[in-house]
């Protein structure tokens, strides 16, 4: 059903006139619209199946200064309100699917953060009250004017400010964000190449020279500290593909004592000689899961253990089957002996950045939980009767 716009001056009315749009007049008589007149960076959705009337609006509104994205039907509308919210909508009654049906839609989508208008040939107290009650915050009788409509959205532009002011405050974090966090990616992934390549070197030169007692210290504890930083660099990097479902585990049968004793064997420097530590789990124990992956989680799990065990106190690190009925399924346990997590912290504690018992922030029990959940399984906290506990639970061959 075609909109008749039209302007109070530079229009010559005729019977023709009152049915086709004309595309050369505009709201002022001089056939331009200022853009200062309106609002900059406000959205408007036009919505009409009469493609000369989407034209002419559209243009009419773009020079007033507000940004116009179109559609031709109900359906297409709503879809375009769901990736790109608009903060005015200009609605034909009387389309294929019906205008009362995408009012409903945008107010149940952006509620009043959206101001929608309806534009009907039917001026009558029925009409008024279906638009209104579909959630309506106007209603214009066609054939609509173009001064009062340009006016009308201003208006209602002025009045949308506060949400409008929002959205764009919203969509400038949101850019940000994701520049920062590709800037954060492309640095991790560089650290984390050169990292590997100082680790790999700093382990061979371990192996081969022959060093005095300070010169292995040295040597040693730099070792710990270049693989804490690309354990850390490493996680940061996998938390971005986690999140976009980009890591896949390569999982397969693994012996799970050998991969605790290796993680253990990569802390125990680095335990105090007054604190005991130990591995309790059957040799032929075998689990279904990507070694690399857990051995991280590990790793992550036994170095705060290490830094919160208690001075004399005890870590321990214990597994067997999550299922009796599933051989390859795998329980694991990190305990140590000192304070436990506080209350307030642990509803949030592996979640991304949570605060730490020491009022730091860290990502290392979110990427536990991420490459967990990465393989369907879980991690809890439990405290234990002489301090905290991580258990890791993996599910078997599936």
């Amino acid at each position: 059903m075609a909109l008749a716009i039209h302007a109070r001056r530079g229009f010559e009315k005729n019977a023709e006139a009152s049915t086709v749009i004309n595309d050369s007049t505009h709201a002022d008589g001089t056939g331009e619209f200022s853009p200062a007149s309106g609002p900059q960076g406000v959205r408007v959705l036009v919505v009409d199946d009469d493609p000369r009337v989407r034209k002419t609006t559209a243009t009419m509104l773009s020079r007033a200064g507000f940004h116009v994205v179109t559609a031709d039907d109900g359906a297409p509308a709503i879809a375009q309100a769901e990736t790109t919210p608009p903060d005015l909508a200009i609605v034909d009654l009387n389309m294929p699917t019906s205008g009362l049906e995408v009012v409903r839609c945008l107010k149940r989508l952006h509620g009043p953060a959206v101001y929608v208008a309806v534009l009907s040939g039917e001026d009558d107290d029925a009409t008024r009250t279906s638009a209104f009650d579909a959630g309506a915050d106007d209603v214009l009788v066609k054939p609509a004017n173009l001064a009062e409509l340009r006016r009308r959205m201003i208006a209602a532009a002025r009045t949308q400010q506060a949400y409008v002011e929002t959205r764009l405050a919203r969509e400038r974090a949101d850019r940000l964000l994701a520049y920062s966090a590709e800037a954060g990616a492309l640095l991790a992934h560089d650290l984390n190449n050169g990292l590997a390549v100082a680790l790999s070197n700093m382990t061979y030169l371990s192996g081969v020279l022959m060093l005095g007692e300070d010169q292995q210290q040295a040597l040693s504890s730099t070792l710990r500290a270049l693989r804490r930083m690309s354990g850390l660099v490493a996680n940061f990097v996998d938390i971005s593909r986690f999140e976009d479902a980009a890591v896949k585990p390569r999982c397969e049968l693994n012996t799970v004592r050998t991969v605790l004793m290796d993680v253990m064997d990569v802390h125990a420097p680095s335990i105090g000689r007054n604190i005991r530590h130990s591995v309790s789990c059957d040799p032929d124990l075998q689990g279904y899961f990507d070694e690399a992956l857990i051995e991280r989680v590990l790793h992550n799990l036994v170095g705060n253990a290490v830094r919160y065990c208690n001075p004399g106190g005890q870590i321990r690190i214990v597994a067997s089957h999550a299922d009796p009925a599933d051989p390859s399924s795998v329980e694991i346990t990190v305990h140590n002996t000192g304070p436990y997590i506080p209350e307030e912290l642990r509803m949030n504690l592996f979640a991304k950045y949570a605060r730490g018992s020491n009022g730091k922030r860290g990502i290392g029990l979110y990427f536990c939980r991420l490459a967990c959940e990465a393989h369907s399984g879980s991690i809890d906290y439990r405290a234990s009767g002489d301090g905290p506990s991580f258990i890791i639970r993996l599910p078997g061959h599936q």
